[in-house]
């Protein structure tokens, strides 16, 4: 018989996305346990930046070398590279939602 589909195939189909559903959800938290990390090292990172940035002061010798390196520890970029990081994310976001067929 030719059909939309059995009712068979209907509990298989809701394993399958209750098995997908709970992926999305684990993968959500651990998304949350390293956005956490990562927010906490950025703040230890500013402050050490902050600490070198007293020792350049007082020391003229560190300080080239101290400014040479303090642009890679927090870049800050411009809207146009912002963007594109995002449009990035995204896309990658759609790809791996049409991997779990969502």
């Amino acid at each position: 018989m030719v059909g939309i589909g059995s009712v068979n195939d209907v509990p298989r189909t809701r394993v399958c996305h209750v098995a997908a559903r709970e992926e999305i959800s684990q993968l959500r938290e651990a998304l949350l346990v390293a956005n956490t990390v990562m927010a906490e090292n950025r703040t230890q990172m500013m402050a050490m930046a902050l600490m070198f940035d007293l020792m350049a002061d007082v020391n003229p010798e560190f300080v080239e070398m101290w400014w040479v390196e303090r642009p890679n520890i927090n870049p800050n970029r411009i809207p146009e590279e912002q963007a594109e990081l995002e449009r990035k994310t995204e896309r990658r976001s759609l790809e791996l939602r049409d991997d779990l067929d969502f």
